[in-house]
């Protein structure tokens, strides 16, 4: 029996762009990076190549500048990438209050989901928390083959409070903007925040430093029992959590931790999409390049 996102993925790709232009953009793309002799060649298959191709709409060159970005961020970032086998208890302990999930809708878009529960913050830990992000999106980048027309990200932040500032890490901070902004190949259209309370704004102020106004821009709150998210998120592309028709975020967090463990493999090598560090390609602290993840993204 096919799941949720297998029996609905297919319909998520610019079809006839890719079939027209699939394997031109391939050849190139998988020449370029054997010409790159600092960057990695493991575990890149053709739809990994086509990922930045798409998100950056077809623009081979900024595509290229994305994907060299991409590389050498992730040498940057050891304590988001090393010594994350999901079955360590401290990635046990995140996966016990943060739910993720994933809804391909009919328009050709991802529904990306982050749910805490974690009243108090009792348990929280945002680099165990970001960590968890890199997990999940690199196990999506290795399992499936699908390229959404747009990516939405909704985040229930019922749970986060003042507290949340005590948690707060500045330098993985940083580092994980970098990546959502300009590395991470994925076409970002909207981000919403839901059940935000007042601390929200506070929240947002500290992070909202490390984020390029083309991101803030995109971000919408919504306070507790606002219907306001219908505007931009149809209910039927939404979980049974707020409304919508699709299974409750804890069923299809089971299904996503089930897709990282069939990628435990890959996901403890160290070294997965990482530059190659060499004494003339030393990389400490990346700065990002002109084409933001945004790549000249034409919002609906």
């Amino acid at each position: 029996m096919k799941t949720h996102w297998e029996s609905t993925a297919a319909k998520m790709t610019d079809t006839q762009h890719l079939d027209e232009k699939a394997t031109q953009y391939i050849q190139e793309m998988r020449t370029w990076l054997n010409a790159q002799p600092y960057l990695p060649k493991d575990n890149i298959d053709d739809i990994f190549l086509l990922r930045f191709v798409h998100s950056c709409y077809y623009d081979i060159d900024k595509a290229k500048i994305a994907m060299e970005f991409f590389f050498t961020l992730r040498l940057a970032c050891p304590e988001l990438l090393n010594n994350r086998d999901p079955l360590s208890p401290e990635m046990q302990k995140v996966m016990e209050i943060v739910n993720l999930g994933q809804i391909a809708t009919p328009e050709d878009e991802c529904v990306w989901f982050w749910q805490l529960n974690d009243p108090g913050l009792e348990f929280y830990d945002y680099l165990l928390d970001a960590k968890f992000f890199m997990l999940s999106t690199d196990s999506y980048f290795l399992a499936k083959k699908t390229l959404p027309k747009a990516d939405i990200v909704v985040l229930d932040v019922k749970d986060l409070s003042l507290k949340f500032l005590t948690k707060f890490n500045i330098s993985v901070a940083r580092k994980l903007a970098k990546y959502q902004e300009g590395a991470i190949p994925i076409r970002l259209k909207q981000v919403h925040l839901i059940n935000a309370s007042s601390a929200m704004d506070k929240i947002f102020g500290l992070m909202k430093p490390f984020l390029k106004k083309e991101l803030t821009d995109l971000v919408h709150f919504h306070t507790a029992k606002s219907d306001t998210l219908y505007k931009y998120v149809p209910k039927e592309n939404l979980p049974a959590d707020y409304g919508g028709p699709h299974p409750p975020l804890a069923e299809q967090h089971k299904e996503l931790v089930s897709v990282i463990l069939s990628k435990r493999k890959e996901l403890m090598d160290d070294t997965l999409w990482r530059a190659i560090p060499s004494d003339k390609k030393k990389i400490s602290n990346p700065s990002p390049p002109i084409v933001s993840s945004f790549r000249a993204l034409a919002i609906d």
